[in-house]
């Protein structure tokens, strides 16, 4: 069974479980969060997502930058 995580770079981690779902709905929510720039907690943070451990997606930030 696969693990996810979502870390979100001045909060932590965000998501931490096996729901593929949850996780990329924690991770397009705090991603809209750093780009909207509504809370000072995430604006412009960087998020991840990880997959066993491995990163599976990735917004970089202030510059805006996905990978």
């Amino acid at each position: 069974m696969k693990r996810y995580q979502v870390i979100v770079g001045n909060v932590g981690q965000v998501y931490d479980g096996n729901n593929k779902r949850e996780a990329l709905k924690a991770y397009k929510h705090y991603v809209h969060q750093s780009m909207e720039r509504t809370s000072m907690w995430t604006e412009g943070e960087p998020v991840t997502m990880f997959s066993n451990g491995e990163i599976s997606a990735e917004y970089f930030g202030k510059d805006g930058e996905w990978l």
